[in-house]
């Protein structure tokens, strides 16, 4: 099932606010997936703000993703100046996502719908592989929404999505209060608009979302062996220490493990022999790590290897994505002159920017601002 951040952001036209701001304001906070929903605006003004968000997201690592609400003609735009979108979201009067997906640029996007009904949620479209369930209550940014389905029927709703693999995502009028039924009920995500504009802190929201999420379903159990990925920078080997030393576990940093093995730090075994013979390294010290329940902190880029995705998943490890923001991993890690690929900004960017997709396809640890210490504590409360 699709991996989704416990709370997901949805623009609002209605504030002074431009979109791209909103969307930019959100991503800084921690969020990595913001709903672009354009109604009321005139066509152009929502194309020329998508296309600014795009852009800087782009720029800033792929941070946050973005989804696209309705309008496959402003996603179609996008994806032909290289600028395509995470995804589409369409409502039941909107084009199918099957005739969307075969549009021009959008064959690679993930496709969410608006469900309602029993019928509609025996009868999503395949294509997708999410979908919001709701509305949960009455809001104000939809003034036409379908008639409330309350806890009950949101339960109904997630049950059924989930026996047929579909991520379920709570919406319509939710705010913090509703986080720990809705997630007891299935839902994957809470969906917010009005909540989280309302918010002086939306990372403060953010968190205490994801924290409920976690009481309800925790990311690992008890005696786990956990994995540990994510960009340069991010506080995997932090976190890593943290997390170990309270679980009573062995910590393995495997950019560590790779220098003890090959007798020099990762630069001089990048400058004297390549990155291809690291990441063959990184593929072959892997699986000895995984032998019994340890923490173990990734290289940025082991988790594109398919060997080393194979290895995690036959070791019953809990893979976990600490999806910190590419902006405070760079203030971190740029020019470090222990980490070769850190010493460029903007490949920097583009390096991350490449990675996201596989890292999201994890479970994601948010750290929304917080220390390594707060988030391992959080996850062992």
């Amino acid at each position: 099932m699709l991996r989704l951040p416990p709370l997901y952001p949805i623009t609002d036209a209605t504030r002074p606010e431009p979109l791209s701001e909103q969307i930019r304001r959100l991503g800084e906070a921690g969020f990595p997936l913001v709903q672009f929903r354009g109604k009321p605006l005139d066509p152009q003004t929502q194309w020329r703000e998508l296309r600014t968000a795009l852009a800087e997201a782009a720029a800033n690592g792929g941070w946050p993703f973005i989804c696209v609400n309705d309008r496959a003609d402003l996603a179609i735009l996008a994806a032909r100046e290289g600028l395509a979108p995470w995804g589409l979201h369409l409502g039941q009067e909107d084009l199918p996502a099957g005739e969307a997906r075969a549009l021009p640029g959008l064959a690679g996007l993930h496709f969410g719908a608006s469900t309602h009904a029993t019928a509609e949620w025996n009868e999503l479209d395949g294509t997708c592989d999410h979908a919001g369930v709701g509305p949960f209550r009455g809001t104000p940014s939809k003034a036409d929404h379908a008639e409330p389905i309350g806890l009950e029927g949101l339960r109904a709703g997630c049950a059924a999505l989930r026996a047929r693999g579909f991520a379920p995502i709570a919406i319509g009028g939710l705010t913090l209060a509703d986080a720990r039924p809705c997630f007891e009920a299935g839902a994957e995500s809470l969906a917010m608009v009005g909540e989280v504009h309302r918010t002086a802190d939306p990372s403060a929201l953010g968190w205490a979302v994801q924290r409920e999420r976690w009481r309800v379903r925790p990311p690992f159990r008890p005696g786990q062996g956990l994995v540990l990925l994510g960009g340069s920078g991010g506080g995997k080997t932090s976190l890593g220490r943290q997390l170990a030393f309270r679980m009573a576990l062995p910590f393995h940093d495997l950019d560590e493990v790779i220098e003890g093995h090959a007798g020099c730090l990762v630069a001089e075994l990048f400058a004297t022999h390549g990155e291809a013979a690291f990441r063959t390294l990184e593929s072959e010290l892997l699986p000895g790590l995984l032998a019994a329940p340890a923490v173990v902190a990734l290289g940025g880029g082991a988790w594109e290897a398919e060997t080393s995705r194979r290895a995690v998943a036959a070791s019953g490890f809990a893979a976990l994505w600490l999806a910190e923001t590419p902006t405070r991993a760079w203030e971190r890690a740029g020019r470090d002159p222990r980490r070769p690929l850190a010493q460029d900004r903007a490949a920097f960017m583009a390096r991350w920017r490449s990675r996201m997709a596989a890292w999201s396809q994890a479970d994601m640890l948010l750290a929304f601002g917080h220390s390594s210490r707060d988030l391992a504590s959080a996850l062992l409360d």
